[in-house]
């Protein structure tokens, strides 16, 4: 009988959390453009610094890996560049200011095409 009881109030404190967890979720289903530029922005943050970074890099390396050459040729090209990851974020940072469009899209999305046209191919 104890044991019942254990187990129920382990179940209401289980989904007490989970409709907690639930409650803070983003509304989003993307990291919009804005949002990604203040992470960026909060330099003595670590967490957002790491953010910043992997979410950055998390977004290339995808398309890298993705692309195929025949069916989605190259648009980004960076073989050359002797610019540092840091380099790119202040650019973006810089760039998403002058473009103000892009703040509520999608980060990943806004994020491409600063590479695109700031690393495009040669034609």
């Amino acid at each position: 009988m104890k044991f019942k009881f254990a187990a129920a109030g382990a179940c209401v404190l289980l989904l007490s959390a989970a409709n907690t967890a639930i409650a803070q979720a983003p509304k989003s289903s993307f990291t919009s453009t804005q949002d990604y530029v203040a992470m960026c922005n909060q330099k003595t943050d670590v967490a957002a610094q790491n953010f910043c970074h992997g979410f950055g890099q998390g977004v290339f390396e995808t398309y890298l890996i993705t692309r195929h050459p025949k069916r989605a040729p190259a648009f980004i090209c960076a073989e050359n560049s002797k610019n540092t990851r840091q380099d790119y974020i202040d650019g973006f940072v810089k760039w998403s200011a002058s473009n103000p469009k892009f703040n509520q899209m999608s980060a990943a999305d806004t994020i491409l095409r600063f590479l695109a046209e700031t690393l495009p191919c040669k034609k």
